[in-house]
């Protein structure tokens, strides 16, 4: 069973050929690319993950990743992140599959509306599509709340480690 952790959260990956943890300097040595936090390879997809964890007990600055947020300076940090991992896992030989950006955003307190306003400004800032492209960048783009994450995933893919009495 592959299991990854980020910080307080950790992620069961056993349906998975292959996960690991992509943002990791002993990776990259010292690459200034911006890098999703995993990758998971499945049968006929990849997985980017990115996790985003403000309800984290243990978080510094909730506020100031709410602000971040809001001011629409999140976004293009986590479509930086999506390009820059793919365009290293091209370059590398390791982007033959359709990719799935996955973005966890573990904070209760957003409103289901401005996930779907944040999700569709993130699909455009990669941009999905273009015309001088022979296929999209990403199979799905997805910006998820931990519960959306259990129901898409199972209710065991994620769980939250300060819970755990």
């Amino acid at each position: 069973m592959t299991v990854l952790s980020e910080d307080d959260l950790e992620f069961d990956f056993s349906s998975s050929i292959e996960a690991i943890c992509f943002d990791d300097n002993a990776l990259h040595k010292h690459s200034t690319m911006k890098r999703v936090d995993f990758i998971a390879e499945f049968a006929d997809h990849f997985v980017f993950l990115e996790i985003k964890d403000p309800d984290n007990p243990a978080a510094a600055n909730p506020g100031a990743f709410k602000q971040k947020l809001l001011s629409g300076n999140l976004i293009p940090d986590l479509a930086g992140k999506y390009r820059d991992s793919l365009w290293f896992r091209a370059l590398s030989g390791k982007s033959v599959k359709p990719t799935r950006y996955i973005v966890l955003l573990s904070m209760a307190s957003l409103e289901p509306a401005l996930l779907l306003a944040k999700q569709d400004e993130l699909q455009r800032s990669l941009p999905i599509n273009h015309t001088d492209w022979s296929a999209p960048c990403a199979q799905a783009c997805v910006i998820l709340n931990l519960d959306q994450y259990k129901k898409q995933f199972g209710a065991d893919s994620v769980r939250r480690l300060s819970a755990e009495g």
